[in-house]
Formats: structure tokens, C-alpha cells, sequence
């Protein structure tokens, strides 16, 4: 279990359980002892009227009876009972105990014992015996019982009562550790979003917006954003450095070049490594400046207006060349992408399409949830079997019987993946040639 929440919540709903039980199980343990205390009370008082009855009739087995009148006495198996039995021999008992006697055992001296026997048709009794001595000086051990049953009904009502009370109570419990667990993680969900708001723009999280325990983590997030963002300029610095020191060299070697052209030299292959080398320059700036641009987030660029823009340049070209171009989607779409980024992603993918198609080219736009979705399709030979992957590879030329630098898809795939974008490579079912699946975020 990894998560903070699930931890936290189900810790507490675990001691809120513990505690409830425990809580039960004691409440209950006393409730009990206290009903049979004051069930054993009540055998006291009943024992107390079977010791008077007894002195009042000297055990006079007619007389006693009639001395204790409860109808509980009268009813046979009624479970309640009283029997005398004197060290003499003499036995009374009360009429609810037929033809059968308690079995118990002898008390101690002059000291009441308690006890559970089994009565009559087998009944479970608590019976209290005492021996006692009336005024004519015989002895008699005098024992009253009570069935249990009624003990036994309250245990259980009681038990079903204080079970439903505290299931009560750890549900209670459970509810509030999870509402407090949301209150205390709530700095940490708002600090999340905080760092993912610094994505989006600059500056350093608040740190005395969050609880004393969290400030430090605060603050060094803000020293490690800091440090990252340091990292990022030094290497974009470095990177336009190199870039901007190779482009002079590169210029003037081209023009070397060239007049050893114009003298009647092959230099074909310096040309092609020098366009190489320039195309190269070009993804580095294009990278450099699409980091900076999706990093600010706040780039959107209407499809309508790009697509519009890049139909008309291309269906131009497609008339000269003798092919044919269109272009669909829904009005109104918006990308999260620099509109010179999003042109030189989809002019890229089109030149391609052009270089290898026979005749047709499509275009269509969709959009879903979140996400726009550009394909691109043409009626060309399309990319050979596993080697779709490889036109990603910057300069990896899959095939060179057409003029170009290899770089044209790595470029439109590094534009793509600096504003968190997917790209596809595939083959069309419908046009038969390649299928380029574009996926760039919408922006509502």
C-alpha cells in the first residue's frame, strides 16, 4: 500500500475498529457483571423470605409454603425454586419442584454460596445455599434458585445492542479519519499542482502558503526547479553558441565550394554533407526554441487558420506537379503549440508526403477529449516492413533515390515531443502509401 491516503484511512479505521471492540467487550463485561450482580441480589431477597418462612413454621412442610405465596413457587418447573433440608433429615419444598430436589453442594459454615446447577427438566439455574439455624436448634441448609434464561436474553440483547452502536461508532470513526486525512493531505495535493503549475510559467512555489512540517520540502523543490532551470539555460546557451559557430563555417565553406563548382570540380558529396550539416543547425534551433516556447504553455494556434494558410501553399505546388492535395476537419479546433512550430510540424510531414506520393495526398483533423488528432496519408510505396521507427532517427535516409537531408521527420517528431505530443508512423489502408498520425493537446 503505497499510497499516503489509503495508509492513513485505513489506519484508522483498523484502530477505530480495535478501540471499538476493546470499548464493546469492556462496556459489555461490566453491563454483564452488573445484571448478575443484581441477579444474585435477588436470590439474596428471595433466600432472605425462604429463611423467615422457615423460622415462622419450624419447617412445617404445609405451613412453609404457604408462608412464601409467589405463584412462581406454584407453577410446577417454573424455574424458581426453594428447598429446606434439615441436618435431621426433614426435606420442604416449594410446589414448583414436583417430585425433584437441587443438587448442591454443601455450604460452609454459615457462609451463602453461589453457584450453577441444573434443575429440574434440566433447566440452567443459579442457586444460592446457606446453612442456617432457626430458634428451635435444627439446622437446615436453605437454597433458592432462579433460571438463567432471562440472564442469558439480556447478555444477548445486549451484545446485539452495544454491536450495533459501535459498528456505528467505527463507521463514524472510519468517516472522520477519512475527511481528516483529505484536510491534512490537502498541502500536499495543492503542492502538486503548484509544481505543475511551474511548468507553465515562471517563479518559485510559495512557501509560506504551506504548513510548518512542508516548508522545507517546499523550499527545496524550489532550489532543485531553481537548479533545473539554470541547468536548461546554460545548455540552451551552449547550444545556440555552437550552433551560431558552426553556421559561419559552414557559409563559407559553401561558398568554396561553389566556385569550385563553377570550375568544373565534383563536389557533390561536400554539398550534400554541408545540407546535412545545415539541416542539422536547423533541428538544434528548432528544438532550442520549441523547449522555450512549450515551456511557457500559453502558445495556441487555430488549425483553421494554419491549415487554411498551408492548403493554399501546398494545393499550389500539388497543381504544378500534377498531384492533387485536400484538406478536412471540424471549424474551430485550437492546438496547445506556437503556430510557426505547429506549420513547420505538419510542412514537414507534407513535403515528405509530396517527395514519395504518386498522385494524392490527404489531411484530415479530428478532435476528441483533450486531444486534436492530424493523419496524413498518400497514395506513395510507403515505409518498408520495420522500418518505420528508423525515419524517426535523425539522418536515417530510408531511401535516397530523392533529394533531401534525412531530417525532416526527426525534426517534426522532436517539435512534436517538446509540446508533449505524440507522432505514428504506419501504413494507409486507404491510399496504400504512408500514414502519419499527428497527436498535439487541445486547447478548449
Amino acid at each position: 500500500m503505497k499510497s499516503l491516503q489509503s495508509r492513513a484511512v485505513a489506519g484508522g479505521a483498523v484502530w477505530a475498529t480495535v478501540v471499538a471492540l476493546a470499548g464493546a467487550n469492556s462496556i459489555g463485561s461490566y453491563l454483564e457483571s452488573l445484571t448478575l450482580t443484581r441477579f444474585d441480589a435477588f436470590l439474596a431477597a428471595r433466600h432472605s423470605q425462604a429463611v423467615v418462612a422457615l423460622a415462622n413454621t419450624r419447617g412445617d412442610s404445609e405451613a412453609m409454603p404457604a408462608q412464601l405465596f409467589d405463584p412462581v413457587y406454584q407453577r410446577p418447573f417454573s424455574g424458581d425454586y426453594w428447598q429446606a433440608i434439615s441436618t435431621d433429615g426433614r426435606i420442604v419444598v416449594s410446589r414448583s419442584m414436583a417430585d425433584a430436589l437441587l443438587t448442591v453442594a454443601s455450604p460452609s459454615d454459615s457462609d451463602a454460596e453461589i453457584a450453577y446447577i441444573v434443575g429440574p427438566a434440566q433447566q440452567s439455574l443459579r442457586a444460592l445455599s446457606q446453612n442456617v439455624m432457626i430458634d428451635d436448634g435444627s439446622t437446615w441448609t436453605v437454597t433458592v434458585a432462579s433460571s438463567t434464561a432471562p440472564i442469558e436474553e439480556d447478555r444477548q440483547g445486549l451484545r446485539r445492542r452495544l454491536g450495533v452502536a459501535f459498528a456505528f461508532v467505527v463507521f463514524v470513526a472510519s468517516a472522520g479519519a477519512f475527511v481528516l486525512v483529505l484536510f491534512t493531505l490537502r498541502p500536499l495535493s495543492q503542492l502538486r499542482k503548484d509544481v505543475i503549475a511551474r511548468r507553465e510559467q515562471e517563479g518559485e512555489l510559495p512557501t509560506d502558503d504551506y504548513p510548518f512540517e512542508v516548508k522545507p520540502l517546499v523550499a527545496d523543490i524550489n532550489d532543485l526547479l531553481a537548479r533545473n532551470r539554470d541547468i536548461i539555460d546554460r545548455s540552451r546557451r551552449q547550444t545556440v553558441d555552437l550552433a551560431h559557430a558552426l553556421k559561419t563555417p559552414s557559409a563559407v565553406l559553401r561558398i568554396e565550394l561553389y566556385e569550385l563548382q563553377m570550375q568544373g570540380a565534383d563536389v557533390q558529396r561536400g554539398m550534400n554533407a554541408l545540407d546535412r550539416l545545415d539541416a542539422q543547425l536547423k533541428r538544434s534551433f528548432a528544438r532550442m526554441k520549441a523547449s522555450q516556447d512549450s515551456a511557457s504553455e500559453g502558445a495556441v494556434t487555430s488549425l483553421e487558420v494554419s491549415l487554411g494558410r498551408l492548403g493554399r501553399a501546398f494545393t499550389t505546388l500539388a497543381k504544378k506537379n500534377g498531384q492533387t492535395i485536400s484538406f478536412s476537419g471540424p471549424p474551430g479546433l485550437h492546438a496547445k503549440i506556437n503556430q510557426v512550430d505547429f506549420e513547420e510540424i505538419i510542412g514537414n510531414l507534407l513535403d515528405n508526403a509530396f517527395k514519395w506520393s504518386r498522385k494524392t495526398i490527404t489531411l484530415a483533423a479530428t478532435a476528441s477529449e483533450g486531444w486534436i488528432q492530424l493523419v496524413i496519408e498518400d497514395d506513395g510505396d510507403g515505409f518498408a516492413e520495420g522500418q518505420a521507427d528508423r525515419a524517426l532517427i535523425s539522418g536515417q535516409r530510408l531511401d535516397e533515390s530523392k533529394p533531401g537531408t534525412g531530417l525532416g521527420l526527426a525534426i517534426a517528431s522532436d517539435l512534436i515531443a517538446a509540446y508533449r505530443g505524440t507522432i505514428e508512423l504506419g501504413r494507409s489502408e486507404q491510399l496504400g502509401g504512408a500514414k502519419i498520425i499527428v497527436g498535439l493537446r487541445r486547447s478548449d
